[in-house]
C-alpha cells in the first residue's frame, strides 16, 4: 500500500500538509484577531499598572508630607563645634541652651617609684596588690545636697586674712564640699579650710591681729550658702551648719548611702518603754525617714507611748513619754532585722531618749559601716576607752563613748594635749593612721582598748617597736556595696550585669536554678540575694546569699557545716554568674567582690607584674623608662574605667611608691551662662546624653566661653520631603507621557493613548496642585504660594527662596497647609490618590480587573479555538490519508484489470 511521504501523497501526488495548512489558515485569521485583541487588553492593563505604580510612589511622598514627624523633626546645632557635638532625637523640644565644657573625663593613672630594670631584677618580696574603686572614707557631699537640698549658688567669694591679704576665690566649678576646701587652701592667703561634721572651719595661720572676713562678690550668695559669710576677730571662723538629714531623705540617702535592711513581711524592731509597755514596728513600707517616723508614731500599739522625730541636728530621736521606772527604755531587733542598728537606735536610752545618728556628715563615715558594715554575724562596735602612749612616754586614756563617726575619733585623738600623737586618714584614704610626733627615741608607741573594742575595731590596737612611730590600719572595709546597688553598674569596670539564669549546688548535691532574667524584678544586688535565698529555700538547699564582710560585694555560702564547696554555674551558656563574679566553687562559698587581688611572687619582675595586672581587665599596666641613670624603670597603671568612679585605690605591703600622675575625673559641663544661676553636670565619659531631654551631647574640649546649642525645626528635612514629592510627581508626568504617546512617523501609540482614566487622573492631580485650599488659620492656601509651580513642560519646580523664607518666618502655616484636618493638601491629595489606587475599590483596580477579565476571556476563547482547529486539522489529515488509501486501492484494481486484459489478448493470439 502506498502512503504519504513528506506530506505528499504517493497515490495522488497532492501536498496534503500544505492543503490542510491553507484550509486551517483561512479559519485561523479570526483567532489571530481575537489574540491581538487580548494582547491589546493586556498591554492596556500593564499601562494601568505602570500608572498605578507611579501614583503609589507619588502617594508615599504625599504621606510623608502628612506625617507630624516631618514637620516636628528638630535639629540641634552648636555654635562652637570644637567644644560640643550635638544631635537631637525624637524627644527633643525646640529651645536654646548655653553650655560650657569645663573638664574632660580622664582615666586614673598612677606611677610607681623607680626600679633597677623591668625584666631581670625581681622585686624580692612576695606581696599582694589590691585594686579597688571604692571604700574611700572621705567621700564629700555634693553641693546640691547642702542646705536641705537647696544646694549652693556657685560664684566667687572674697577672703581677707588677719594680715589684711585679700583674694577672690572662684568657686563656679566646684562640685562638692572638698572642692571648696581645696580652692580656698590653694589661695595665697594664710587661711586653711577644713571640714568638721556639718560645717566648714577657716583657720588663719598668720600672726596678724586684724579681722578674718569672708564676703560675697558681685551680689552673689555663695558664701552665705556655704555658711561662712562672717567676720571674726579671732583666728578661727566656724561656719554655720550646711548639711543635716531631714525627714524628706530617702532611706537610700542615709547610713552612708547603704539604706536600711528590713525583713520582708515581718516586724523589724521592738520598742520597750520605761513602764515595760512594748510595741513592734514593721518598716517594710518605709521609703523615707518621714515614713519611719510615721510608722513608729502611728503604730496601733503606740498610743503616745513613744514619740519619734527627726531633730534639728538631723538625728532620729525617740522620746519615752511614760515616765515609768519599771524597766529601761530600749530598742531591740526582731527576726534578725538589721534596721534598728542601721538607724542607730538599737540601744538603751538614757534619760528617756534614744538618738540615732543617720549620716557621717559632710565628708566622714559612720563607724558602724566599717568592717563590712552592719551584719548579723559581723563585729558590733562598743566604743569605750582607749589607752594611748607616745614615743616620749606621754600617755592618755581617751573616752570614746558615744562617738558615731570616724571624724569624731580623729578629732578626739588630736584634741588631747597629753600625747604627741596625730590621727588622720591613711595615704589611700581607706583607713586610719596614727602618727607619733614625739622625739624619735623613747618607749614604743602603744594603743590598747581598756574598755570596749574601738581600737581593735579600727585595727589600731598595737605595741610598736621603738623604731616605728606610725600605725596604719590598712583598709577598714567600708561598706559601699549594699542591697540597693544597681546591677546596671555592678559588673567589671562599671558595666551592667548580664541577665539569665544560674545553677547553684550545695554540699549534698542539691542543685537549684535561680532565674535572674526578668529586668523588672532583677535590678539590684538585693534582688539577686532575695532570688537566691528564695530558690534555695524552695529546693531545701543548705545555701544562703548575703552581703559580704568586706563591704564590697556579696557571698553565696554554706549553711550546713564546714569545708565543703558551694558551686555556681551558668545555665544555657549564659554569662550571669561570670558578670556577678560568682562563677565557680569554693570551700564554704563563693564571693563576689568589687576588689581585685593580684598575687605577686618574690621572683616577679616589673614585666611579670605588668602581665598579671593586664590579665585582670580592671587596669592596664606598662613600663616607663624615666631616663635617669639609676632605677629608671617605673610601673605605670591606668584604670580601664574612665571618670571619678574609675579612681583606683592600690594597696600592698610592699612599697611600690605609687603616686597619681593623672587624676580620675568626670567630665564636667555647665548648663547656663551665669554661674550663679546655672548648674553643673558630670559624666564618667565625655557623653551627656541624659543632660537635656532629647539631646545627645558629646564634649570635645574645654571651652573658654559657653557654646550656644540651638534646637530648632529641621527645615532641611521639610524641604527635602517637598523636593521628594516634586520628583515623584515629575516621574508620574514622564510616565503618563510615555503611556499616552503617539509617533506620527511610525504611527506607534502608547498603550494608554486616548485612555480616559489617564486624562481623569492628570486632571485631578493638576487641579489639586493649582487650586486654593480651604485652610483655616494659615496664610498659605496653595502650592504656588509655597514656591511649587508648573513649568512649561507640565512638570513641577521649586522656588527654594520662597519656601525657605516661609519656613523661617511662618513654619506653622506651612505645617497647617499640608496637615490641617480634612482640608490639608497632604490629607486631600492622599484621598484622591487612594480613591484611584485602593487595592479593593480604586478606579484603577476596577479598570485593571475589567481589562484582565476581557483579556482572560479572549485568551480562553483563543485556546478553545486553537483546540477546535487542531482537532479539525487532525480530521482533515485523516480524511486526506483515507482518500490516498482509496486512490491507491483503485490504482491497484486498475492495474490488475489491465493485467487481465493483456492476458486475454495474449491467449487469443
Amino acid at each position: 500500500m502506498s502512503g504519504i511521504s513528506s506530506g505528499v501523497g504517493l497515490a495522488t501526488g497532492l501536498n496534503i500538509n500544505e492543503i490542510v495548512d491553507a484550509i486551517i489558515g483561512v479559519q485561523r485569521n479570526a483567532l489571530v484577531k481575537l489574540a491581538n485583541r487580548a494582547s491589546a487588553f493586556e498591554a492596556t492593563e500593564g499601562g494601568i499598572k505602570t500608572l498605578e505604580a507611579n501614583l503609589l510612589t507619588l502617594n508615599n511622598s504625599v504621606k510623608k508630607l502628612g506625617l507630624k514627624s516631618t514637620f516636628e523633626t528638630l535639629q540641634a546645632t552648636s555654635s562652637d563645634t570644637s567644644q560640643f557635638n550635638v544631635a537631637a532625637n525624637s524627644t527633643a523640644t525646640a529651645a536654646s541652651y548655653q553650655l560650657q565644657g569645663l573638664r574632660l573625663a580622664s582615666n586614673h593613672q598612677v606611677v610607681s617609684k623607680g626600679f633597677a630594670d623591668a625584666d631581670s631584677t625581681p622585686i624580692g618580696t612576695a606581696t599582694t596588690i589590691t585594686l579597688s574603686q571604692g571604700g574611700k572614707l572621705n567621700e564629700s557631699k555634693l553641693l546640691e545636697e547642702l542646705n536641705n537640698g537647696l544646694g549652693v549658688q556657685r560664684g566667687s567669694i572674697r577672703i581677707t586674712d588677719r594680715d589684711g591679704q585679700t583674694e577672690v576665690i572662684d568657686l563656679t566649678r566646684t562640685l562638692n564640699i572638698q572642692d571648696v576646701v581645696d580652692e580656698i587652701n590653694g589661695s595665697a592667703t594664710s587661711i586653711v579650710a577644713s571640714i568638721e561634721d556639718d560645717h566648714l572651719v577657716l583657720t588663719d595661720t598668720s600672726s596678724g591681729l586684724g579681722t578674718l572676713k569672708v564676703s560675697e562678690v558681685a551680689g552673689g550668695k555663695t558664701a552665705a550658702d556655704l555658711g561662712i559669710l562672717q567676720s571674726v576677730a579671732g583666728s578661727t571662723l566656724t561656719g554655720d551648719s550646711v548639711y543635716r538629714v531631714t525627714s524628706d531623705f530617702n532611706l537610700s540617702q542615709i547610713n552612708d548611702g547603704n539604706g536600711i535592711n528590713t525583713v520582708s513581711g515581718l516586724e523589724d524592731l521592738q520598742i520597750t518603754a520605761s513602764d515595760a509597755s512594748t510595741f513592734n514596728v514593721n518598716l517594710d513600707s518605709a521609703q523615707s525617714l518621714g515614713d519611719v517616723v510615721d510608722l513608729i508614731n502611728n503604730n496601733a500599739s503606740n498610743g503616745g507611748i513613744v514619740t519619734a522625730e527627726i531633730t534639728s541636728a538631723g538625728k532620729l530621736s525617740l522620746t519615752d513619754n511614760t515616765g515609768g521606772v519599771a524597766t529601761t527604755f530600749e530598742v531591740t531587733a526582731l527576726n534578725g532585722s538589721l534596721a534598728a542598728r542601721e538607724l542607730g537606735i538599737e540601744t538603751t536610752g538614757l534619760g528617756g531618749t534614744i538618738t540615732g545618728t543617720l549620716s557621717g556628715g559632710l565628708n566622714s563615715v559612720l563607724l558602724r559601716n566599717l568592717n563590712g558594715g552592719v551584719s548579723a554575724s559581723g563585729p558590733v562596735l562598743n566604743a569605750g576607752q582607749v589607752y594611748f602612749e607616745d614615743g616620749a612616754g606621754g600617755n592618755a586614756t581617751i573616752d570614746f563613748t558615744g562617738v558615731e563617726t570616724l571624724d569624731d575619733v580623729i578629732d578626739a585623738i588630736n584634741a588631747n594635749g597629753s600625747i604627741q600623737i596625730e590621727a588622720s586618714l591613711n595615704a589611700t584614704k581607706t583607713g586610719i593612721q596614727i602618727k607619733d610626733t614625739s622625739a624619735a627615741s623613747g618607749t614604743s608607741i602603744e594603743i590598747q582598748d581598756t574598755s570596749g573594742n574601738l581600737a581593735s575595731f579600727l585595727k589600731i590596737d598595737t605595741l610598736l617597736a621603738d623604731s616605728k612611730h606610725t600605725v596604719d590600719s590598712g583598709s577598714l572595709d567600708l561598706r559601699y556595696i549594699n542591697q540597693d546597688t544597681s546591677l546596671s553598674t555592678y559588673g567589671k569596670n562599671g558595666t551592667a550585669v548580664s541577665l539569665g539564669s544560674i545553677r547553684i549546688t550545695d554540699r549534698a548535691g542539691v542543685s537549684f536554678n535561680v532565674n535572674l532574667s526578668d529586668p523588672e524584678t532583677t535590678k539590684t544586688v538585693g534582688d539577686v540575694l532575695t532570688k537566691i535565698n528564695d530558690a534555695a529555700g524552695t529546693a531545701g538547699a543548705q545555701v544562703i546569699a548575703r552581703l559580704n564582710d568586706t563591704g564590697d560585694g556579696f557571698i553565696v555560702e554554706s549553711t550546713g557545716g564546714s569545708a565543703f564547696d558551694v558551686k555556681v554555674e551558668e545555665v544555657s551558656s549564659g554569662t550571669v554568674a561570670a558578670t556577678l563574679g560568682i562563677k565557680g566553687s569554693g570551700t564554704m562559698g563563693v564571693t563576689s567582690r568589687q576588689v581585685t587581688e593580684i598575687s605577686v611572687e618574690a621572683t616577679d619582675t616589673l614585666e611579670d607584674i605588668t602581665e598579671k595586672i593586664n590579665a585582670t581587665g580592671v587596669a592596664s599596666a606598662t613600663i616607663i623608662d624615666d631616663g635617669t641613670a639609676f632605677n629608671s624603670a617605673r610601673l605605670s597603671i591606668t584604670s580601664s574605667r574612665s571618670g571619678a568612679a574609675g579612681g583606683l585605690t592600690l594597696e600592698s605591703d610592699f612599697n611600690f611608691g605609687f603616686a597619681t600622675s593623672v587624676e580620675a575625673d568626670d567630665a564636667l559641663i555647665r548648663i547656663g551662662s551665669n554661674p550663679q544661676t546655672s548648674f553643673l553636670l558630670t559624666s564618667s565619659t565625655n557623653s551627656f546624653n541624659d543632660a537635656i531631654t532629647g539631646l545627645e551631647i558629646d564634649l570635645k574640649s574645654v571651652g573658654t566661653s559657653p557654646s550656644t546649642i540651638n534646637v530648632a525645626r529641621d527645615t532641611s528635612g521639610i524641604k527635602s520631603t517637598i523636593n521628594s514629592f516634586i520628583t515623584s510627581y515629575n516621574s508620574f508626568v514622564d510616565a503618563t507621557k510615555t503611556l499616552t504617546s503617539y509617533n506620527v512617523d511610525t504611527n506607534q501609540r502608547g498603550v494608554l493613548n486616548g485612555n480616559s482614566v489617564v486624562l481623569t487622573t492628570v486632571s485631578r492631580l493638576e487641579g489639586m496642585l493649582t487650586k486654593k485650599l480651604s485652610i483655616s488659620n494659615s496664610a498659605i492656601k496653595s502650592m504656588s504660594e509655597l514656591g511649587v509651580q508648573f513649568n512649561g513642560n507640565g512638570k513641577l519646580e521649586l522656588n527654594s527662596a520662597t519656601l525657605e523664607a516661609l519656613l523661617a518666618d511662618d513654619p506653622d502655616s506651612v505645617t497647617e497647609f499640608f496637615q490641617q484636618e480634612d482640608t490639608g493638601f497632604a490629607v486631600v491629595m492622599d484621598e484622591i490618590i487612594t480613591a484611584m489606587t485602593d487595592p479593593f475599590t480604586g478606579t484603577l483596580k476596577a479598570q485593571s480587573d475589567s481589562l484582565q477579565a476581557s483579556a482572560l476571556a479572549l485568551n480562553n476563547r483563543v485556546d478553545e479555538l486553537n483546540t477546535i482547529l487542531e482537532d479539525r486539522r487532525e480530521r482533515l489529515i485523516r480524511q486526506f490519508t483515507l482518500q490516498e488509501t482509496i486512490v491507491n486501492q483503485l490504482n491497484s484494481q486498475q492495474t490488475a484489470l489491465e493485467s487481465l486484459t493483456l492476458l486475454n489478448t495474449n491467449k487469443k493470439k
